[in-house]
């Protein structure tokens, strides 16, 4: 053959080759394009039949009030938005009254109501020019509010003025906007990007060279979309819940269970479809590789891991090196969602194998096709598609764990809050508290109330002192709680101490004949109630883990516990202990100058100890209250009766604690709020300044948020008007 033929040849050789790799390339670039538009299209289908789709989305209304939790969500916010604002005593009752209202949001005539919202909520959010009665009820209340003005001005005053700013917002329709534009997108695409993926892989068949090969990498286009749905899924979801707090009667936990259930129930369906989806191209993607030509998914797989075994030059040592490290790391810190989505990834693989290995097991015999040697740049390029993706799953799951490295306690530039308390003394320091601190409406089971908020949120808010009672109770196998009073022995509350003995032992029989649950295999624990636990109580334990995870996140603050004690010494450092929290006890020492509040925050032991009742010497974080406390008179009602005079504990004692709250049982909202003003705080602080000589350390009230109790501490403080340091969030 002559050297002009030849080289013609060649020549040929090399242009079919490019124009391979051209269209090849051209071939990788529509899969993408189609398998995007596939996700995106499938998204905005599901949102079309799901959420745009009035029916479905009244539907889905109806599902969700039956979810537990935001049933009782929405029987908290009936019972507080709707009720107490007129009953304002009612607060103590609360649990009675949401249960009573579960009861009736539960029930099948509710439904229809719950529908009727649902519909006027759908044309509000997602109909244009379909009305609304919102809109109605807001022309008509603008229409009637104008002619009071002018026909009865003074009828006209006594409506609330934020009435008209509410009104207002609503006719203008504003908060809707952004809904109505995302449903007409959705309208649109759900129906235009699925069938133009369709469109697509249509295409990239026909065009294709080796259909054999386009089939497979349509599907395997597919594959990856499904499982990029249901892992992106999951994140999401993670991400909503773990980034949704409670606020005012509402718990974080209460809160993010009633997110949950309502992603659950609008877009829980969704990971069936994603499911579905990856299955079927996988079933499609391993039919084309084993029916139409010899494959073998087991051999790809093992190539799949000499490719990652080999080692390579040192930049992609150091490039494995560090995906494996950032998976490591996200795996300590999110054991369960890196296990989950390993699962899935993983049943999705397994899937493949096997559906191609059975496949190719039944496939007619044909001569074996030696698969082209990858290009070097290919695999280059495939290396770092795949360290891209692994790098953003762990970016999200960093950012899903919500966790930042602790503060150490020797970088704090304030205590409490603010700097210039670092270098004061414990008794030159006033303390936000509460009285019965856990006896809240907003904590679950509680049938009488000293406080509305729960101690998540009291602490939020600023509370820094604590009043607990500590009692012995028994909790069934329905969740009730009673008194263990026989456990007490000599240290009785005062309700058990006024019983005699057999009146006593009749009310232990008669709280469990009245239990719904069993006893059996159930152990005693501390609990912490007011005077009886079947009137109310929370575990100690779980109280101390959540003031134990807030100074985690929080470690410049100082916390006081204040404990009426009716429970043994050793059993109380268990509690400590199981919660995590002894290890961050302090104790005074007698005869020696308090600490500053700096030097408990620096040593690491910034939560004091004291007990109401004598203790024993034997454990020193138990700090005997009266030793190093004196207090205010108890038994006031009125704000006239409270007084400064000495109750208990010996005028010498450091630290001085007012009794800020009316003994009433059962307690009162109506009787506490002149107690918790500003200008009745500051007036008797400064009261005890003149008669005992020293300011009041640790203020305790009931319902403080129903006042300014934390404003007027920091204006004690000589604080008021700073902005405090931000607190970091905890669960």
């Amino acid at each position: 053959m002559s050297d002009w033929a030849i080289g013609r040849s060649t020549a040929d050789r090399e242009a079919a080759v490019s124009t391979s790799g051209v269209r090849g390339a051209v071939n990788i670039v529509l899969v993408v394009l189609a398998s995007v538009a596939a996700l995106v299209g499938g998204l905005a289908l599901y949102a079309r039949s799901e959420i745009v789709d009035a029916s479905a989305f009244s539907d889905h209304a109806v599902q969700a009030v039956q979810q537990p939790v935001l049933q009782r969500v929405i029987a908290r916010e009936i019972t507080v938005q709707a009720i107490e604002p007129s009953l304002p005593d009612v607060i103590a009752a609360r649990p009675v009254l949401q249960s009573a209202l579960q009861v009736v949001i539960g029930s099948a005539l509710f439904r229809p109501i719950i529908r009727l919202a649902a519909e006027h909520g759908h044309r509000l959010l997602f109909e244009r020019g379909g009305g609304n009665a919102a809109f109605d009820i807001a022309d008509a209340g603008t229409v009637v509010s104008s002619a009071l003005q002018s026909l009865a001005p003074k009828l006209a005053r006594s409506i609330p003025r934020r009435a008209d700013a509410v009104l207002l917002s609503v006719r203008r329709r504003n908060f809707a906007d952004t809904t109505l534009r995302l449903a007409d997108h959705v309208r649109v695409l759900g129906i235009v990007l699925p069938l133009a993926a369709l469109a697509l892989f249509a295409l990239i068949i026909l065009t294709a060279r080796d259909r054999r090969t386009a089939v497979a990498r349509s599907a395997t286009g597919v594959a990856i979309t499904g499982i990029a749905v249901m892992v992106a899924f999951e994140l999401a979801r993670r991400y909503v819940i773990s980034h949704t707090y409670g606020a005012n009667e509402l718990t974080t936990a209460d809160v993010r269970g009633a997110v949950g259930e309502l992603w659950d129930v609008y877009l829980g369906d969704l990971m069936p479809w994603a499911l579905g989806i990856t299955v079927g191209a996988l079933l499609v993607a391993a039919a084309a590789r084993s029916v139409l030509a010899p494959y073998s998914p087991v051999a790809n797989l093992k190539r799949v891991l000499a490719l990652a075994r080999r080692g390579g030059s040192n930049r992609a040592r150091g490039v494995r090196g560090a995906l494996i490290l950032a998976f490591g790391i996200f795996a300590i810190l999110r054991p369960t969602l890196a296990f989950e989505v390993l699962a899935v990834v993983g049943g999705c693989v397994l899937v493949y194998v096997g559906v191609g290995e059975l496949l190719t097991a039944t496939a007619p015999a044909r001569p074996p096709v030696r698969p082209a040697r990858r290009a070097p740049r290919r695999r280059a390029v495939t290396v770092v598609a795949l360290g891209t993706v692994l790098i953003g799953g762990i970016a999200a799951g960093f950012l899903l764990t919500g966790e930042t490295a602790k503060v150490r306690a020797s970088s704090i530039a304030t205590c409490n809050g603010y700097p210039q308390l670092c270098a004061r003394r414990l008794d030159e320091v006033v303390f936000a508290g509460t009285h019965n601190s856990m006896s809240a409406a907003d904590s679950r089971g509680w049938l009488i109330a000293n406080q509305d908020r729960t101690i998540h949120q009291q602490l939020q808010d600023g509370i820094r002192l604590f009043k607990i009672s500590t009692h012995y109770a028994v909790e069934d196998s329905a969740g009730g709680v009673h008194t263990d009073i026989a456990a007490a022995g000599l240290r009785l509350n005062r309700v058990a101490a006024k019983l005699s003995p057999a009146a006593r032992a009749a009310l232990q029989r008669l709280s469990r004949a009245l239990s719904a649950g069993s006893f059996e295999n159930r152990k005693r624990d501390i609990w912490l109630c007011h005077t009886l636990c079947e009137l109310g109580a929370t575990r100690m334990v779980d109280f101390l883990a959540t003031i134990r995870s807030f100074l985690e996140r929080n470690p410049d603050q100082v916390i006081i516990l204040f404990d009426e004690d009716y429970a043994a010494e050793p059993d109380l450092q268990s509690a400590f202990q199981r919660a995590g929290l002894f290890r961050y006890l302090d104790t005074l020492e007698s005869g020696q100058p308090l600490p500053t509040l700096e030097a408990l925050i620096r040593s690491r032991h910034n939560v004091l100890v004291f007990a109401q009742k004598e203790t024993s010497g034997k454990y020193p974080w138990d700090m005997n209250g009266f030793q190093w406390i004196q207090d205010t008179p108890l038994g006031a009602q009125k704000p006239a009766q409270f007084t400064c005079r000495l109750y208990r504990g010996q005028p010498s004692n450091p630290l001085l604690m007012m009794n800020d709250w009316t003994d009433i049982f059962p307690p009162r909202l109506s009787p506490n709020l002149p107690l918790v003003k500003r200008a009745f705080i500051l007036a008797r602080a400064r009261q005890c300044i003149a008669q005992r000589g020293r300011i009041p350390n640790l203020i305790l009230t009931d319902y403080y948020n129903r006042g300014d109790v934390v404003g007027a501490v920091a204006e004690l403080n000589g604080v008021a008007g700073e902005r405090p340091a931000p607190i970091a969030p905890w669960s």
